[in-house]
């Protein structure tokens, strides 16, 4: 929902009594990865208000949001998509260097900024954001995140799946056993992902 102002509105219900979201609200999940992501230098949306509505159990929160389209978006035009997908790459690395592992991660949750081209997130509710760099698991795991979408895929398989890795390493700061390891796992994901 868009108000007046041009903020947007989302509203976030807890579908179950007995839920970790009662005790955790998804909109105070939302609210802190914002702030977290912005000290983390990471362009995304900019919080104004969080509300309450008891009757229908619901939580409203007030937003600024990131300006831009989406990655998926951007690659349908049909324009610098070899660009638009290194810089995905890249910036994929630099979310898991920084201990970020957006369960929500697709192209459609990755806004390319007008001015500068660099991507930023959106619905950021589902993440999980540590201290330390993911490990060569996680960050292997987080590839699946955006192989669920079809059309995302069959730009992953245009641009080319080792390229895609080979651009991802450059910029993930893995080193040894480490590199490897996330490469065997990525490399099977990633294949697993392209023949369904």
């Amino acid at each position: 929902m868009i108000a007046p102002n041009g903020h947007y509105i989302k509203i976030f219900r807890t579908k179950k009594r007995l839920s970790t979201a009662v005790l955790r609200p998804y909109a105070l999940r939302f609210c802190k990865n914002a702030e977290t992501l912005a000290r983390l230098g990471i362009p995304t949306v900019q919080v104004h208000s969080v509300s309450y509505c008891p009757e229908n159990r619901r939580h409203l929160v007030t937003y600024r949001p990131l300006p831009g389209e989406t990655l998926r978006g951007a690659l349908k035009k049909g324009e610098g998509q070899d660009g638009l997908l290194a810089a995905f790459a890249r910036f994929l690395a630099k979310l898991h260097r920084r201990g970020i592992y957006f369960r929500s991660i697709h192209f459609g949750n990755v806004i390319i900024q007008p001015d500068s081209d660099e991507p930023g997130l959106i619905d950021i509710a589902d993440m999980r954001i540590r201290r330390r760099p993911l490990g060569a698991g996680a960050r292997a795991r987080n590839l699946r995140h955006f192989l669920r979408y079809r059309e995302d895929v069959c730009a992953l398989e245009a641009f080319g799946l080792a390229r895609f890795l080979e651009i991802y390493l450059e910029a993930a700061d893995l080193r040894g056993w480490r590199q490897t390891l996330f490469q065997r796992l990525a490399e099977r994901i990633l294949r697993k992902g392209l023949q369904r």
